[in-house]
């Protein structure tokens, strides 16, 4: 293949992963709606989402691993590919987290009383905004190739860490109280987590975007 055509299938490539980090972006946005206001037609959308970043996923997966056996990149060329095939399956589990919140939010929350946990509400928009946030900076800062947006993302994190931590004592807390939503309590901890775990996976897209900007790990003072 030559080079104009190389260029061209690399920049296909980022193109499609940025497709599928946007319905991912799009993904978490609806199911923490759905968490929030109890909003079953986004949950149905959160979740028909992350079928199509599934779809994606696997021809990010295939493209990748074709042009790395067919094309013996070099340097720069490689440290893209091996990047995006990474970030790819990290934003495929952020879309997973943002389709079990919906599927809980479908399965568990249309059945129960939502009142005990009804004042956590704002804490947990404002944790799934910063989470959402943060993954939007990161795929900037891969669509960009620019390694000091990456190094921001991740110290974002610590507000996520502290809400996180501020939800699980206040749900614990409640269970305390009022023993009859245990499994309440138990099954929003869960969806909480799952916030949480989308601000992580996104730092973990801005090491890798750190990586393949400077072929270097990412500064562990910086973090």
């Amino acid at each position: 293949m030559e080079r104009k055509m190389y260029s061209e299938e690399l920049a296909g490539i980022k193109q499609l992963t940025l497709e599928m980090g946007q319905k991912t972006v799009d993904a978490v946005k609806l199911s923490a709606q759905a968490l929030i206001s109890n909003d079953q037609d986004a949950a149905v959308r959160a979740r028909n989402l992350e079928k199509e970043v599934d779809d994606i996923y696997r021809r990010v997966d295939d493209r990748c691993i074709i042009s790395i056996a067919t094309q013996q990149p070099m340097a720069g060329d490689l440290r893209f590919l091996v990047s995006t095939l990474k970030i790819a399956t990290e934003i495929e589990r952020i879309a997973d987290y943002a389709n079990n919140i919906a599927k809980m939010v479908q399965k568990k929350f249309a059945q129960e009383d939502m009142s005990p946990i009804e004042s956590m509400k704002p804490a947990v928009d404002i944790m799934a905004r910063e989470a959402v946030s943060m993954l939007e900076e990161a795929l900037e800062a891969y669509n960009k190739n620019d390694p000091e947006m990456a190094i921001l993302v991740p110290k974002r994190d610590a507000l996520v860490n502290r809400l996180n931590k501020d939800l699980f004592r206040n749900i614990l807390a409640m269970a305390t109280v009022k023993q009859y939503a245990n499994e309440l309590a138990m099954d929003f901890h869960t969806t909480v987590r799952y916030i949480e775990r989308v601000a992580d996976r996104s730092g973990n897209v801005a090491e890798y975007v750190y990586y393949a900007a400077t072929g270097y790990r990412f500064p562990d003072n910086k973090k």
